[in-house]
């Protein structure tokens, strides 16, 4: 639901999905805002993530038109957050998590204000139902006096801190998907929120541009055991889609990119089941909307869209195979190319 405060929009969203770290299937209740704008994208003047259009949108509705080329902060003042923050939350039912996407990182006060951090916190104590506070943030910006602000703030309740690392390869987190992620930085950042009882969720990208679906695939589940092996407590896989105005949309308008195949997401999902690896496929759409996202065929799309989306919901997949179809085959081709140094993927059998 979108709402128009004080003429910038925002909007809240509740959705059903299981959580590793609660153990249990939760609602979780979704605010996104238009923070002042991604601190790494606009020290990189707006060449950041390949993937990403939340940042130039956010610009666009709190400054219009004709500032496609200011990268100062466009951060809103403290009293309009709150009320998009009130006016979000306003008669809301049970909610296990409230999120924050202000599409970019929460504790830069550069991006969002540290008086409405600290609002949102004093919120999210006040509520008997919420248990979790997750928000979103690049590694260099989670400090120890960050951290530690943020739990007496929320007194008790559960701090969840997403970070965006996409990939353990340095190639194709920091070239091919441009994130400027050091690994070690961010190694010493799991280590540190771990040891102050902060959860820990990573995102997970499939596919980055240039890469073959059997690459993608084994460059998932090789960053999925890096992160089983650090003991995050969520990875959260985000399935390339492709929004406006980013390089992704000329790949794929040019044909040199294809979102992910719904086989390769369920079988990443049964990889991750059978080793008991906390992974939740996040959803397939966005804002903006994008105009393509993952897909296989007409014929057994929907079929496998609600087997993914019972997963989301449940932690596990439902106990049925999934259709024959001649789709199938095309997709098990090109999971067995032969690729440099690797080997065919035992595919899935249907």
């Amino acid at each position: 639901m979108t709402q128009l405060i004080c003429g910038y929009p925002c909007h809240t969203g509740n959705d059903i999905r299981y959580s590793f770290s609660l153990g249990k299937q939760i609602v979780q209740q979704t605010l996104v805002i238009p923070g002042g704008g991604c601190s790494y994208y606009r020290s990189k003047k707006g060449k950041a993530c390949t993937f990403c259009a939340f940042p130039g949108l956010t610009r666009a509705v709190t400054k219009g038109n004709g500032h496609e080329d200011f990268f100062g902060s466009w951060r809103l003042e403290t009293k309009i957050y709150q009320m998009m923050f009130d006016t979000l939350t306003r008669g809301t039912k049970q909610v296990d998590r409230l999120a924050i996407f202000n599409g970019g990182s929460f504790f830069p006060k550069a991006e969002i204000p540290d008086d409405f951090q600290q609002y949102v916190c004093r919120q999210v104590a006040r509520r008997s139902d919420i248990r979790q506070l997750l928000v979103e943030c690049y590694p260099r910006f989670i400090t120890r006096h960050k951290l530690l602000q943020t739990l007496d703030w929320l007194a008790g309740k559960q701090l969840v801190v997403a970070v965006g690392l996409e990939s353990r390869d340095d190639r194709v987190r920091n070239q091919l998907l441009n994130k400027g992620i050091d690994i070690r930085i961010f190694e010493q950042k799991v280590k540190m929120m771990q040891a102050m009882g902060v959860k820990v969720a990573v995102y997970v990208f499939l596919k980055a541009p240039q890469l073959t679906e059997k690459e993608a695939f084994d460059d998932v589940m090789n960053t999925l055991s890096y992160l089983h092996q650090l003991g995050v407590d969520e990875m959260m896989l985000s399935c390339a889609f492709v929004q406006e105005n980013t390089p992704l949309e000329s790949m794929y308008k040019a044909g040199t990119f294809r979102p992910p195949w719904l086989w390769t997401i369920l079988h990443i999902i049964r990889e991750a089941q059978e080793k008991s690896w906390p992974l939740i496929v996040g959803g397939f759409n966005d804002t903006p909307p994008p105009v393509a996202g993952p897909s296989n065929c007409t014929h057994c799309d929907q079929i496998l869209l609600d087997m993914i989306e019972s997963s989301r919901r449940n932690g596990v997949l439902p106990e049925v195979m999934p259709p024959m179809c001649d789709c199938f085959n095309e997709w098990d081709k090109l999971m067995g190319e032969s690729q440099p140094g690797g080997q065919k993927t035992e595919c899935l059998s249907v």
